[in-house]
């Protein structure tokens, strides 16, 4: 089979009805496309995660239950260490393997889970988007509509029938960057801001960094660091304009470039 635009939405079909659902319940788009990137991952890795989800889509309870814990792996994931640990932390995703799952285990495997996320996060920008998803669901009926009348099926859009170029989705530099702000009176090295990123994340998340222009004047001084993929970025500040994060002792804040 062909891997066309169209094709990719038919494998991810059931990961955009997720992703959908999210919205309806109120989680903002970049949380909800977070939230679906680990689901995809942990289904990978062989956590049921989306049959049970596609099996329980309209139970609020179940589906509501089973997405904070979702969340709670990212805050693990997110954050220098994971949250306190109790038998509670995430029963139903647990529940969902042979294998023994814990928060300690995504803390454990944080630069597979990061990489994987980030992953899904670049595909996802073909079956995330509003307007070509508009196309597809279109289409599919107008097919459907077409089978039920024997009817000659109409012509699909050029937009769906194109080939599938993982390339073509790869973000500009100003998506993939962060800039962070940290006092001058408190410097932090290129080196220290990359070896932070690196530790937590993995050698090859970072595409490089460079120190930013201030005006004599400023109290701050502020490094970009251009990340290889958009996810990164998503994954740091989580749905926030800025978010602080803790850099060899040192406060410092992080917003989109």
């Amino acid at each position: 089979m062909t891997n066309s635009v169209y094709n990719m939405f038919l494998f991810h079909r059931i990961d955009r009805d997720i992703y959908d659902r999210l919205i309806s319940h109120g989680t903002i788009p970049v949380v909800a496309r977070n939230i679906v990137a680990l689901l995809v991952w942990l289904d990978n890795i062989g956590v049921n995660v989306i049959p049970y989800l596609s099996n329980n889509f309209h139970d609020a309870v179940t589906f509501t239950r089973l997405t904070a814990e979702a969340e709670s792996i990212l805050y693990c994931l997110r954050h220098d260490s994971p949250l306190p640990e109790s038998p509670l932390a995430i029963p139903v995703i647990a529940s969902l393997t042979t294998r023994s799952l814990n928060l300690d285990f995504f803390n454990f495997h944080r630069h597979e889970a990061i990489e994987r996320i980030v992953e899904t996060l670049a595909i996802g920008r073909l079956f995330f988007d509003d307007a070509l998803f508009a196309t597809f669901r279109h289409y599919k009926e107008a097919m459907e509509d077409a089978c039920r009348r024997n009817a000659t099926p109409p012509p699909m859009p050029a937009e769906l029938a194109r080939p599938f170029m993982p390339i073509s989705l790869t973000a500009s530099v100003d998506e993939r960057s962060l800039i962070v702000i940290f006092l001058s009176a408190s410097p932090l090295t290129e080196r220290e801001i990359v070896v932070y990123f690196q530790e937590r994340w993995g050698n090859n998340c970072v595409e490089r960094v460079a120190f930013e222009e201030m005006t004599s004047s400023s109290m701050h001084s502020c490094i970009m660091v251009v990340f290889k993929r958009e996810g990164y970025v998503a994954l740091v500040l989580h749905g926030r304009v800025e978010f602080r994060l803790v850099i060899n002792r040192k406060q410092v804040l992080a917003r989109r470039a």
